[in-house]
């Protein structure tokens, strides 16, 4: 299975990418409104590196996995994910994917249907059914996603990541609304894209989870990002 995952990250991409780091930050700011959510953050991350992203509620963890993901735009610094410009919103877009808390899928699409948007939005191929079958889904495969309990939601959300496999994967609260068995397989999958050169930051409440596969732990605390 990582060979395949592997296969899918598509090194032609980025033919140089092996040699630059996965994501870099430079006393980066961020103001949204009035309040200062992120305050001078340096950050520098190995291709292949695997970060558990620690904090408390409101610390702006999430926030952090949308700027990287060109979701929002810096107040003030520099970034780059892939050697590409933070602020280069396309070419961003095509190394990374961001598994939002609340799963970011379509509800009026259905299972099948989510997975095979997201591979035609990135230009891909992949096995949709396998991918299912993978997360236990395939008897929902027609099913429209407002009526996934969430926990079937996060488990479609997982699919996809792991079928779109980039470069770097952004990963935010992926044990929340699971069972033993559904952490587990996150545990699995997320292993996987890692063992097939993926990058991952994964911000987690859990750190005896995430660590297994994102060993490197830092901790966003007031705006400010140090190692834990």
């Amino acid at each position: 299975m990582a060979a395949n995952v592997a296969e899918a990250l598509n090194p032609t991409l980025a033919p140089s990418s092996a040699t630059l780091p996965a994501l870099q930050l430079r006393d980066l700011w961020l103001r949204l409104g009035r309040d200062v959510i992120l305050r001078g953050v340096n950050l520098d991350v190995t291709a292949g590196e695997g970060i558990t992203l620690l904090g408390e509620n409101g610390a702006g963890k999430t926030t952090l996995l949308r700027l990287l993901a060109s979701g929002l735009r810096p107040t003030r610094g520099e970034g780059r994910v892939m050697g590409f410009d933070l602020r280069d919103s396309r070419a961003v877009r095509d190394y990374i994917h961001l598994m939002p808390v609340d799963a970011g899928l379509y509800p009026d699409l259905s299972c099948a249907e989510n997975l095979e948007f997201a591979l035609k939005m990135h230009g891909q191929i992949g096995d949709v059914a396998a991918a299912l079958r993978r997360v236990t889904l395939e008897a929902a495969s027609n099913r429209r996603v407002r009526f996934l309990s969430a926990g079937m939601r996060k488990r479609l959300a997982l699919a996809r990541a792991h079928l779109l496999a980039r470069p770097v994967t952004l990963v935010d609260e992926p044990f929340a609304n699971l069972d033993t068995a559904g952490r587990q397989l996150v545990l699995e999958m997320l292993g996987e894209l890692r063992a097939g050169g993926g990058t991952l930051l994964i911000a987690a409440h859990e750190p005896e989870l995430a660590r297994q596969v994102a060993p490197r732990a830092l901790r966003l605390a007031a705006g400010v990002l140090h190692e834990e």
